[in-house]
């Protein structure tokens, strides 16, 4: 809760602020709000782990991962940077500044089933199930798959990326459209204004 100054998040942001390190905060967290598997919830340091995992597996950092695999061979215009804890370990749950047009970039890449300039970039195969509405969420509300949302109601192929404070790329596939959004929204938490952005999106989609 970002709005909770002692939720883990906040806890978390003192931490970092203060030079200590991302890995270390993640692996003193003990509590559980309910047992792995019972039940799904959306918890940003879970991203985090993930990211753990990937450069143990690898022995690599993700700048340098993310950098080869997928933004060298795209070509942003500008040079993305990162937020990074004490010990220059880069956040994954979040902080990965790029500008508005290379967030629609890579959101065009996965509009075009991870193809850029005719090159597959991301396995197609993990684009349509990383899209898909894979977890548990609660009926009636929105979807969740790997690392992306899907809205309510979703049409095939209609899913987005959603950040704090109101960061967004949206794809509607099969209307060949991208929509990428920074903003600074600190209402971004405030009853329908997650669905009114989506409604928007919708919108703009549709009439083009």
């Amino acid at each position: 809760d970002y709005l909770d100054y002692d939720s883990d998040i906040n806890r978390m942001g003192r931490v970092v602020a203060l030079g200590g390190t991302l890995d270390d905060f993640t692996t003193d967290l003990k509590a559980r709000f309910a047992e792995p598997g019972a039940e799904w919830k959306y918890v940003s340091i879970d991203t985090h782990v993930l990211g753990m995992v990937t450069r143990g597996a690898t022995g690599r950092s993700i700048p340098d991962l993310l950098s080869e695999k997928i933004i060298a061979p795209m070509g942003l215009e500008y040079e993305p940077y990162y937020v990074t804890d004490g010990t220059g370990t880069a956040f994954v749950l979040g902080g990965l500044n790029m500008t508005t047009r290379d967030y629609a970039r890579f959101g065009q890449m996965y509009q075009q089933g991870g193809r850029w300039n005719g090159r597959q970039i991301v396995p197609q195969d993990w684009v349509e199930e990383s899209t898909r509405p894979s977890a548990p969420t609660a009926p009636g509300r929105i979807g969740y798959g790997y690392q992306w949302w899907i809205p309510q109601g979703a049409a095939e192929g209609e899913y987005m990326a959603r950040g704090v404070y109101g960061q967004y790329i949206y794809v509607d596939t099969a209307r060949n459209v991208v929509i990428a959004v920074n903003s600074a929204d600190r209402g971004f938490r405030e009853p329908g204004v997650s669905e009114s952005n989506i409604a928007i999106f919708r919108e703009i989609a549709e009439s083009l």
